[in-house]
């Protein structure tokens, strides 16, 4: 299974009405089921996967006011990072309920949480269709092989725990459906804790199955990445659950060092338009695949460079693109101020602007992020030609979903919590050596929290880290804007969890506290 072939398949298959979920009542079954051409080959079933893998990347399948926007790495970016101290978006885009998500203030009403529910619930239920397809229809595979029934499988299980993940952390509770549930009912409702019991067997019984990376074709899970994201479920254990599980956070991460355990010689080349050398068996051991043609998107890596980008066509131009910037998310001024001098990490354009923002509406206050470019590791700067790298918006340039520099200072935050087989001191340090940084003597939790800001920043894991660390909600670390003030103000305890959007409600119930 070629991924680049069958991932074009899947931009079709997600815009097909079989695909279409039916969102609004939590029915896990296609809106026209009887509309689905008929499975006769392993071409079918590999095209109904590569749809599975394409809700990651495409627009389409549920209702939004603007389908570029409605795109999964995108929803979940937003939900992650505008309520947090690395990023806002000025008032300049005006989009409604934004600025409810910068001052950390959205109501069940706002339309970002109910688009982003929605991607979930349609993510799960893509899945859990292809599993019922797959499971009648095996005999059309081999029977071993990375083309297997067990391994494809594996793959949209993992899969489908990354949604459920994503749902356990953004919204504490959601339906529980898999290929088993019968179709048309109502799936039942579970709350955090029993989210992440049932996501985690799930997701351990899979991780066998999955083909190691080093095995993998280019674009498709591997072993690794569903180890990775057991890692990060027993990392926030405790926010869902009330027990930790920093021992067993570390031991998965100890897993993926089994095979994978050197970080890419230069950070800024993680990011750029030949990340995917990275991608599967390298540093980004979950990444989603782009590319300016086929494989385009107005999420993943084209929101967070041509959207966030302002300034003239000599800066694009440096920066690979010939198109203008939406000038979209901006730098807050606290992660502006967080690097230290040299830090290699620091992917920042000041220009003229400010590192303050006190008006929301002034184009010219906030630091512009340059850390993902349009352009190739091998003319990072575009100098070698007249042209801009790229003659269009859309980023070639992999979406980072999970990296190894993560794993590192998940073992540095487990070994701060008495887990043992860590190494965590080291860990860290490495990643801090890779930045053109000193070695730090000691472990704590606030050097921990800015470690993970200045390595993971704009990779859609601030919003967790922050509520893990106790820093999220309330008063005792306050950024600007927050709660609605240029220089920030108290937020209630409840908003730790978002709250179930206005459409789930009888369905599923409301967080405490909304």
């Amino acid at each position: 299974m070629t991924f680049s072939k069958y991932i074009l398949f899947g931009a079709i298959a997600l815009s097909a009405p079989a695909f279409t979920a039916c969102v609004g009542d939590l029915d896990v079954e296609p809106e026209n089921p009887t509309t689905k051409t008929e499975i006769t080959s392993a071409d079918d079933l590999y095209n109904e996967l590569a749809g599975v893998y394409g809700g990651l990347v495409f627009e389409g399948g549920i209702t939004v006011d603007d389908g570029g926007a409605g795109v999964y790495t995108r929803q979940l970016w937003n939900l992650q990072e505008l309520c947090t101290d690395e990023t806002l978006i000025g008032s300049n885009w005006g989009d409604a309920g934004l600025s409810e998500l910068i001052y950390s203030t959205w109501s069940t009403d706002n339309h970002w949480l109910y688009e982003c529910f929605s991607r979930f619930n349609y993510q799960i239920s893509i899945s859990n269709q292809f599993l019922r397809d797959l499971k009648k229809h095996a005999g059309l595979l081999p029977e071993s092989g990375n083309l297997s029934a067990e391994v494809l499988g594996a793959e949209a299980r993992t899969i489908r725990a990354l949604s459920y993940y994503h749902m356990i952390d953004i919204f504490g509770r959601g339906p529980w459906s898999t290929e088993n549930s019968q179709v048309g009912i109502t799936p039942p409702t579970y709350d955090s804790k029993e989210l992440f019991e049932a996501v985690v067997e799930d997701l351990k019984d899979a991780i066998p199955s999955l083909v190691p990376a080093s095995q993998q074709i280019y674009g498709r899970l591997s072993r690794e990445a569903g180890y990775m994201l057991l890692a990060k479920l027993y990392l926030n254990a405790e926010v869902y659950t009330g027990e930790a599980r920093w021992q067993d956070c570390a031991n998965a991460c100890n897993e993926i060092r089994k095979t994978i355990d050197n970080l890419a010689p230069t950070y800024k080349y993680l990011f750029c338009a030949t990340n995917d050398k990275y991608v599967g068996n390298g540093e980004i051991i979950w990444g989603i695949p782009q590319d300016a043609t086929s494989l385009t998107t107005y999420g993943g890596t084209t929101y967070l460079s041509g959207g966030s980008y302002r300034g003239d066509s000599d800066l694009l131009k440096t920066l690979g693109v010939s198109v203008s910037g939406w000038a979209g998310p901006r730098v807050r001024e606290e992660l502006a101020k967080a690097f230290a001098d040299g830090d290699d990490r620091c992917l920042m354009y000041e220009g003229d602007y400010t590192a303050e923002i006190k008006d929301l509406g002034d184009q010219n206050q906030g630091y512009m992020c340059v850390k993902y470019v349009y352009t190739p590791e091998t003319d990072y700067k575009n100098e070698a030609q007249d042209e801009p790298y790229c003659n269009t918006v859309f980023n070639p340039t992999d979406y980072p979903l999970f990296r190894l520099a993560d794993v590192y200072l998940m073992l540095a935050e487990c070994e701060l919590h008495n887990a043992t087989g860590c190494n965590g001191l080291e860990m860290m340090n490495r990643v801090r050596r890779r930045a053109n940084l000193g070695d730090v003597s000691s472990l704590t939790a606030e050097n921990i929290l800015k470690e993970r800001m200045c390595e993971l920043y704009w990779e859609g894991h601030r919003r967790s880290d922050l509520i893990r660390f106790g820093k999220f909600a309330g008063s005792d670390y306050v950024w600007s804007w927050k709660g609605g003030t240029p220089d920030g103000s108290n937020t209630q305890a409840y908003r730790n969890r978002y709250c179930i959007p206005t459409q789930f409600i009888s369905t599923l119930g409301q967080n405490p506290g909304y």
